[in-house]
């Protein structure tokens, strides 16, 4: 029996990966939380408390919470990237994967997915944590929010970060390179990507810049997480920026696919 031409061994012995990586998780999950806590709170108090003083909007740090959110996300690729390529320079266990009885393609396809997965679960709990800091902190809530909309941006949001990493890893020859892309290309983009500016203020300042600023995925995932958060007047469309992700997300997993099939001399 089959599924689009996928036998259900093959459907089986991914799902069994896909579980195994999952339940590895179990123990670093309170880490991760605690982490994304720590890191929101640095991010929040300032944005609550502090820059009104210097002349902020006053719900300033509920343009951080969104944003918090979907950077996990961004920021995991360096921790999974690093993973992939201390595994590729020393017991290069996906080797092990890549004889089991299912296509190669499918095993990187399990290395997104559980990227994603794992950036996911703490990227979705930190939306509630940074709203119910902002209303303990400063009375405000979120009364625009659409539950189902951020959702479904955050999935695709963690799937494009999650394909863009691995193919960034499939570029990669040694580990020490991360140091490179995290200074050149990730730290640029995220810092230019809307984290703490809306790309209409970008746009106010400079539409020339704020155009170029199209070419950065990070301004569709901050964008998009906003709109469905905090509305959509004054961001661009929520839709947009779910096609441009999904879109996305689909290039780099196919990118990667083919990288690493070329790198490990898979059949």
């Amino acid at each position: 029996m089959s599924i689009l031409g996928i036998s259900r061994g093959e459907l089986t012995t991914f799902w069994a990966l896909f579980c195994k990586e999952m339940t590895l998780y179990k123990r670093e999950y309170s880490g991760a939380l605690i982490n994304s806590f720590c890191w929101l709170i640095a991010v929040l108090v300032p944005g609550m408390f502090f820059l009104p003083k210097m002349g902020m909007a006053d719900d300033f740090c509920m343009l951080l919470v969104p944003g918090g959110a979907i950077s996990w996300a961004f920021f995991d690729i360096m921790p999974n990237t690093v993973i992939i390529m201390s595994d590729l320079e020393g017991n290069r266990s996906i080797e092990y994967d890549l004889i089991l009885p299912i296509r190669q393609s499918f095993i990187f396809l399990k290395i997104i997915l559980v990227n994603a997965s794992k950036s996911f679960l703490v990227s979705i709990v930190m939306v509630a944590f940074g709203a119910l800091m902002i209303y303990l902190g400063r009375g405000f809530i979120f009364s625009e929010i659409s539950f189902l909309k951020t959702l479904v941006i955050l999935i695709a949001g963690n799937l494009f970060f999650a394909s863009g990493g691995l193919w960034l890893a499939s570029l990669m020859t040694y580990i020490f390179q991360i140091r490179n892309i995290w200074m050149r290309i990730l730290m640029p983009l995220w810092w230019i990507g809307g984290f703490n500016s809306t790309w209409k203020a970008i746009y106010s300042f400079s539409p020339t810049f704020a155009r170029l600023c199209l070419l950065n995925p990070m301004v569709y995932a901050s964008e998009g997480i906003r709109a469905a958060a905090l509305g959509q007047e004054g961001y661009i469309s929520y839709w947009v920026c779910l096609a441009v992700l999904t879109a996305g997300s689909i290039l780099f997993t196919t990118l990667a696919i083919r990288g690493f099939k070329r790198r490990l001399d898979c059949l």
